[in-house]
């Protein structure tokens, strides 16, 4: 470009001399202007050739970089030689628009933040009202929560209630059934009652259910068995009275009384040996009944043997009644000795609840007419006997009877 001008120059100055030399000389006032002449330019002809050459080659690059170069390129150097031509023409205008340029992006910077606070706060409104909305869900799960619970409670109230009015109502009627099965009538002057359970010493788990009554018992335990001294110890653990459940002959001589029996063909040192056995095994006690003994308690000479043995160490003897034709009272009054007699009915002489009661109501008349009854059951009627007692128990204090052992009732005799 730069060689085209130049060459553009330097024809137009030769063409310019020519002409000039061609003009001819204006004369001025009263002067002449001597002529100058010029040598004649000769052009090289190479030169020429050159030129051209090198103005095709320009035209040639600049058709080639107007069709590979892209309009962007060639708009924006474009534009920039036009910036750069403004600005040197207009250096204010620049400044005006830099200025403008600079507010422009300070405006769109500007507006960018605000969008972008825009955004955000959008952002954060929406957090905000989700967590209100889980908030607000949260609350009304702990309100239904809450009201499932109240109304669990009110239901399990009510069902309680429900279960103590049953309960009231199952216990009122068992109360009016036990009163018109337990229809005892009105104690005597406190009339005494004394349960006597023979047999002990035979089954520890029997035992042990009469053992849990709360009330007083008197237990007789039979000799030389496996559990003879450990029933004996724990009657003696549970406050109760223990005596000794002396074996003897009965009339039926075939009926074995069991170890430690006194038989008729014994003499009086044979009897004290045996008593001061058992007492030995089973002891302390505090008196003795005659198991089975229908033969040895009818007669006078064993039984003084028997009853001056026990009152020389202390202890009471009661007489079961197992023979009408018993000879204790007799012997008790020839010797001046005091004794107790069974003057009730046997409890257990049919197994069943309903015999048992009746027997007692029978034995409760008894205790009216004469102050006390002793009435003798058997430890192995414990699949009734146990809870038939502990059920009549209160009723019994609620009529006014005495339950109380046999050391301790007014039947000595």
């Amino acid at each position: 470009m730069d060689s085209k001008k130049g060459s553009s120059r330097k024809t137009s100055s030769k063409r310019t001399t020519k002409s000039a030399s061609r003009r001819p000389a204006k004369k001025s006032q009263g002067l002449f202007k001597k002529k100058t002449i010029k040598p004649k330019v000769k052009l090289d002809s190479d030169r020429v050739i050159k030129l051209c050459i090198i103005i095709i080659v320009s035209c040639i690059l600049l058709l080639l970089a107007t069709v590979l170069i892209p309009d962007g390129t060639l708009n924006k150097d474009s534009s920039q030689r036009k910036t750069d031509i403004e600005r040197t023409v207009n250096p204010g205008e620049e400044n005006s628009t830099n200025k403008n340029s600079a507010e422009k992006k300070s405006s769109k910077k500007d507006s960018k933040k605000r969008d972008e606070e825009k955004r955000r706060a959008e952002e954060q409104k929406k957090i905000d009202e989700e967590n209100r909305r889980a908030e607000e869900q949260k609350k009304q799960e702990e309100l239904k929560r809450e009201k499932e619970k109240q109304d669990a409670e009110a239901k399990a109230a009510e069902e309680k209630k429900r279960k103590e009015e049953l309960k009231k109502e199952e216990e009122k009627k068992a109360a009016e059934a036990k009163a018109k099965e337990f229809n005892f009538v009105p104690a005597v002057n406190k009339a005494q009652v004394v349960f006597l359970l023979d047999d002990g010493g035979q089954n520890i788990s029997q035992l042990d259910k009469f053992l849990s009554l709360d009330m007083p018992l008197t237990v007789a335990v039979l000799p030389g068995l496996a559990h003879s001294k450990e029933a004996a110890q724990k009657i003696r653990a549970k406050g109760k009275e223990v005596i000794l459940h002396q074996p003897m002959q009965a009339i039926n001589t075939s009926v074995n009384p069991g170890p430690g029996a006194i038989k008729p063909d014994m003499t009086e040192s044979e009897i004290k040996s045996v008593l001061f056995q058992n007492i030995s095994e089973v002891g302390p006690v505090s008196g003795m009944n005659n198991h089975e003994g229908s033969l040895i308690t009818a007669d006078a000479e064993k039984m003084e043997v028997i009853l001056k043995f026990a009152s020389d160490n202390g202890m009471y003897f009661l007489d079961s009644r197992t023979n009408k034709d018993t000879k204790v009272g007799y012997v008790s009054g020839a010797l001046g000795l005091s004794y107790y007699e069974r003057n009730g009915f046997f409890l257990d002489n049919e197994k069943t609840r309903e015999n048992a009661l009746s027997e007692i109501k029978k034995n409760l008349d008894k205790a009216n007419k004469d102050g006390y009854v002793i009435m003798i059951g058997h430890v192995w009627s414990a699949s009734f006997l146990p809870d038939l007692l502990r059920d009549i128990y209160p009723e019994l204090k609620k009529k006014g009877y005495v339950v109380t052992t046999v050391s301790n009732c007014r039947g000595k005799k």
